[in-house]
Formats: C-alpha cells, structure tokens, sequence
C-alpha cells in the first residue's frame, strides 16, 4: 500500500494534538465562564451548541482534506443506520443489564441522583455521543484501520479518547483524586474500545452512539 493511500502518522498526530489543545482553550476561555455565568436551560444550550460547532466541525475539516482512498469507510457509508448488525444490539443489552444491575447493587435499588437534572438529556443523552463518535470513530479510527490492524488502530483511537477527556477534568470538573482520574480513564480507554470495535464491524457509526448516548444518560441518570 502506497502513502497515498493512507494518512501519515505525522499529520494524524498533528491534528490530534492541535485539537486537544483547542479543546483545552475552548474548556478555559468559553466553558468556564459559561458555567459561573449561565444557569439552567441557557447554559446548557450554549455548551451543547460550542460542542456542536467544535468537534463537528473538527470532524468535518478532517474528513475534507482526507481523500476517499485513505478512509476505510467513506463518509456517506457511515452514516447509514446498520439495521442488521446482530452485535450491535447485543452489546447495547449487555451494557444496559451491567450498568442498571451495577446501579442496583449499589444503591440497593434503582433511585434517580439527587444531581441529575433535565438540562442533563441534551448534553449526555444527544450531544456527546454523536460528536465524540464522529471525531473518534468517524475519522481517526477510520484512517488508522488503513494504516494497521484493527487492534492496533482501536487501541490507539481508545487510548487518544481518553485522553480528550483530560481538558475537561482539568478544568470544568470539580478537583478529583488521583485514584478518580485513573479510574475514570481506564473506563474511557475501555468504552473506546468498545465503541471501535462496533465502527469496525459495522462499518457505521450508529451502533456506537446509540450505546455511546444510552451509557452517558444511564451513568448520570443513576450514578
């Protein structure tokens, strides 16, 4: 297989990193104050809508200077819904029976948290499930699988998921241990590989937003 034909790893690199740092101003200069500043349903319209803008659009300026030949699925292809990928459905029933039998188990029933709120269902239930796939699965794991093989290339795009969540611990999230942040990257690293692994064999990126949504809203609908 010629350069041609695939995404360099200095230029994927590049554009992973310059979109961490992008996210870590964005988190700083527009998320921090719009949380001291904003309350209720404003604030949640502005950071879902500051989501939106920036990671679709990241998706959508890697996807254009990437040409057909270096993604393994093309971008048209993966919208589409994969009404017949027998997994998918499997996988989300396994993760809502762990997470609501998790749930119970600790709470000795299931019980809404006393800090979930409606505004909660447009940033964890719709948002970030559909950006963050898009970014992830939808550009980086579909260049790395015609790079190398699809466990090198879903632990690479799992482990770069998980960091992306680092701006936010920094910043918008309340100050947590060091056990906390270990804890909640192997669980991010974990998804990711997950979420990969339903890009891959499905060739759409459904499967893993639906089970990317259902998992946000599950967590802090109950956690």
């Amino acid at each position: 297989m010629t350069a041609t034909h695939t995404v360099s790893s200095r230029r994927l690199v590049a554009q992973f990193i310059s979109f961490w740092l992008l996210w870590f101003i964005v988190q700083i200069g527009l998320n921090q104050p719009i949380q001291r500043h904003f309350t209720g349903w404003s604030q949640e319209i502005l950071l879902d809508l500051i989501k939106l803008i920036v990671w679709l659009g990241a998706a959508w300026w890697f996807l254009h200077q990437t040409s057909a030949q270096q993604l393994t699925v093309p971008n048209s292809q993966q919208w589409r819904v994969a009404w017949r990928f027998t997994a998918g459905y499997l996988v989300f029933g396994a993760v809502v029976v762990y997470l609501l039998f998790q749930f119970w188990l600790a709470h000795h029933g299931l019980r809404i948290a006393h800090g979930f709120i409606l505004e909660y269902w447009g940033r964890y239930f719709l948002v970030v499930g559909i950006t963050e796939e898009f970014v992830f699965r939808g550009y980086f794991l579909n260049v790395l699988l015609k790079k190398t093989s699809l466990t090198t290339a879903n632990i690479l795009q799992a482990i770069a998921f998980a960091s992306l969540h680092i701006p936010r611990y920094l910043t918008t999230v309340p100050a947590m241990s060091l056990t906390s942040w270990i804890g909640n990257l192997i669980s991010v690293f974990a998804l990711g590989l997950l979420f990969g692994w339903l890009y891959a064999r499905s060739h759409s990126l459904w499967p893993g937003i639906v089970t990317h949504m259902t998992w946000d809203i599950l967590v802090t609908l109950f956690a």
